[in-house]
């Protein structure tokens, strides 16, 4: 098991943090928890291939563990993906 911690402590922007995100791979799965802005960012500087993330976790509604969710969708759209993505959150992150 393996936590790569993308951002943290990031409610705010700040020039040395990242919003919210961690990425645990597992059993050669890959989780994406949480997804703040930049995580697309985050993930490329850390080399992991947007792919294989399947799964994705947030752990609550403030921005800063959510408002990169769009973008990272979008993204894995662009690049041609026809995999599935689960998404799994609290109650209203059906309606975000």
């Amino acid at each position: 098991m393996k936590l790569t911690i993308l951002g943290c402590y990031s409610a705010t922007p700040r020039i040395l943090t990242n919003p919210t995100s961690q990425v645990l791979e597992m059993r050669g799965n890959m989780f994406l928890i949480d997804c703040g802005e930049g995580t697309q960012v985050q993930l490329r500087k850390h080399k992991i291939k947007f792919s294989r993330i399947k799964h994705i976790f947030i752990s609550h509604l403030h921005g800063d563990h959510f408002f990169g969710l769009v973008g990272v969708i979008s993204t894995f759209r662009l690049l041609g993906r026809e995999a599935d993505l689960h998404i799994y959150g609290p109650k209203g992150i059906k309606e975000i």
